[in-house]
């Protein structure tokens, strides 16, 4: 099982144990159908078993985690039927998205996503996979927020939040050619996305969420 540094006691202890575990599961430290055990983990963290237990169920709520009656807690294992439905989901979101944020659309929100373009492809030319990752994210974060749609926003990104790790790992085995193609894909976006033409802005977001669908599955063979 995958060693988890002790808490400070004078955290809030669910949530830290849950951001914990979040970054373990997210980071690939625990594979997908590794049994969380709440001894085990309180034991490693040094706190009760209590805050442990508070925490699982935040990452159940999540849909990191899952629970089995009579066998307990277990880091979610995605089927190929579940990823088709968390992405059919959220390609009508991200549209959702689009048509809101482009009536919030500004001179500065553009310069901020060149930026953002431009330091994926900085970190693409060094293979910098982690930070274009979180470019990525950031990228997606800010259509978002410009949205100014807060339950659209905490639906989404909860979404995201669900096949992030699978996000995350197939990122890592792209070639310098297939990260080149991944920065294109968002400068292509963001083109799109300034014309202000929604209807196409929309499907240009559809085809670009289907892209990352598209990237899982062929990571993930079993998916196939």
């Amino acid at each position: 099982m995958h060693k988890l540094e002790p808490i400070r006691q004078s955290e809030r202890l669910s949530d830290e144990v849950a951001k914990r575990l979040r970054s373990a599961i997210k980071g690939g430290d625990f594979a997908p159908g590794t049994h969380l055990v709440e001894q085990e983990i309180a034991k490693q963290l040094q706190v009760s078993r209590m805050p442990v237990r508070i925490a699982i169920q935040k990452l159940i709520d999540e849909g990191l985690v899952i629970k089995e009656p009579r066998r307990g807690a277990y880091v979610h294992t995605f089927s190929a039927k579940e990823l088709d439905e968390v992405y059919s989901i959220r390609v009508a979101l991200e549209r959702l998205v689009v048509q809101y944020a482009l009536s919030n659309w500004s001179i500065k929100v553009e310069e901020e996503l060149e930026c953002i373009v431009e330091r994926m492809r900085q970190a693409a030319s060094v293979g910098d996979r982690q930070k274009g990752f979180e470019l990525d994210s950031r990228f997606h974060s800010i259509l978002w927020e410009l949205s100014q749609h807060a339950i659209l926003i905490e639906v989404v990104s909860s979404l995201r939040s669900r096949i992030s790790r699978f996000l995350a790992e197939a990122n890592d085995v792209l070639s310098p050619a297939e990260l080149s193609h991944h920065v294109a894909a968002h400068q292509h976006l963001l083109n799109v996305l300034k014309q202000g033409d929604i209807e196409r802005a929309k499907d240009a977001m559809a085809d670009h969420i289907l892209d990352a669908h598209e990237r899982i599955k062929a990571y993930y063979s079993y998916l196939n």
